[in-house]
């Protein structure tokens, strides 16, 4: 099931090690539905479909040898997800986590055998920062990066505590926050909201045109992520006290939506009908798709409508994405509410140092602290031509 492919040529050897192959002894093929399809653009390793053999090991499925020293390094770089669960989110990560980090980490390994580097012994931290600023150039964004980072820290966490490695290349590595930078922090005005609704309404189709509606509100209006609207039910809405119960990033939550939002829910679901449930949960957000026709729709299938309704109202700019959409939510209810507590809430986040940022930005934003010790030019008198004064007559 595990064969031995050489992956990069040495001046002395060639070095070798496992990669995960079916049974002819080629590279899996990605899946598509997982994530967005970066791993199969670049060849990358892509995890098992559900229909692997029963012998085979999957991403969250831990190893239980309990003798460290019969773990090889060839084996830990080939199998890096039967332990990194142990060592990452107090060693119970979630299944997004999981996922994460693991294509994040392979994408890594890739680019170690595209530079013929072998993962352990080869690379330090400049090699480390050389592949950081290769993925800033294609684009990534400084949240983005910021993930890669931490998995491919995590990666070599591990690889040093099993004794592969003395130091993680990675301990010195610094990656920008974005949630601290206010050059980074991007969001849509209620007005700019209205005008992407506006433009969805022009939609034929009125199943999907009260879908995209309700994806905006959900996310807009009362700050979804997108995995959390991915995974709504029709199971964790209660119609009589209003409010719906959200599965997510790591823990569940409970909201009470407004009631333009619940009218929109309302008219969304009867528009609909019923659907198939899957694993006995009735999906609420469905695909319109002619692949995936009333199933529950994919987090990449949000992120294309999101996208075309970005786009479609005019408004799709770099940096524009799906997250935006919940800075929006919280940025204009902090300016509604001055209540960084409801922010917080609407918002079920942990830490208010992450909710502070929108009363930070929203502050410098209203104030402008630099008024007071202008010099009091105005920019009208200085694009009037300069009045010459008349020479003295002379006596």
């Amino acid at each position: 099931m595990y064969s031995l492919i050489p992956v990069a040529k040495r001046k002395a050897a060639c070095y070798n090690h496992l990669i995960d192959t079916d049974e002819r002894g080629d590279f899996l093929a990605a899946n598509k539905s997982y994530r967005s399809g970066t791993a199969a653009e670049m060849g990358v390793p892509a995890r098992r479909a559900e229909t692997a053999p029963g012998n085979v090991r999957r991403m969250g499925e831990v190893s239980m040898n309990v003798r460290q020293d019969a773990i090889t390094p060839e084996y830990f770089i080939a199998h890096f997800y039967e332990y990194l669960p142990r060592y990452i989110a107090g060693g119970a990560p979630t299944a997004d986590t999981r996922d994460t980090y693991e294509l994040a980490i392979r994408l890594f390994l890739h680019w170690c055998m595209e530079q013929n580097l072998h993962p352990l012994s080869d690379v330090h931290d400049y090699q480390i920062r050389i592949y950081m600023e290769e993925m800033r150039a294609r684009g990534y964004s400084a949240a983005t990066l910021m993930i890669k980072g931490a998995a491919i820290r995590a990666f070599y966490k591990v690889a040093q505590r099993l004794s592969f490695i003395a130091e993680n290349p990675c301990a010195d590595l610094q990656l920008r926050n974005p949630q601290h930078l206010d050059e980074d922090y991007k969001y849509l005005t209620v007005d700019q909201i209205k005008e992407i609704c506006e433009s969805l309404k022009e939609d034929k189709n009125t199943l999907r045109r009260l879908r995209n509606l309700l994806i905006i509100y959900l996310m807009g209006v009362e700050g979804l992520r997108v995995v959390e609207v991915a995974r709504l039910s029709d199971e964790d809405i209660d119609w009589e006290r209003g409010r719906i119960e959200i599965r997510g990033k790591g823990h569940a939550g409970i909201i009470y939506p407004c009631e333009e939002t619940l009218q929109l829910l309302k008219a969304y679901l009867e528009e609909r009908g019923a659907v198939p449930a899957e694993r006995r949960r009735t999906p609420t957000i469905i695909s319109c798709s002619r692949n995936n026709t009333k199933g529950r729709i994919t987090r990449v299938g949000i992120r294309y409508v999101i996208n075309c309704a970005l786009k479609s109202a005019g408004l799709k700019q770099h940096g524009y994405a799906c997250h935006l959409f919940r800075h929006s939510c919280g940025t204009n209810l902090y300016q509604e509410t001055k209540d960084l507590r409801v922010v917080q809430e609407t918002l079920r986040q942990r830490s208010p140092k992450v909710t502070a940022k929108y009363a930070h930005v929203h502050d410098r934003m209203e104030r402008r602290y630099t008024r007071g010790i202008t010099p009091g030019i105005s920019a009208d008198d200085v694009q009037k031509p300069p009045v010459e004064e008349s020479a003295p007559k002379s006596t």
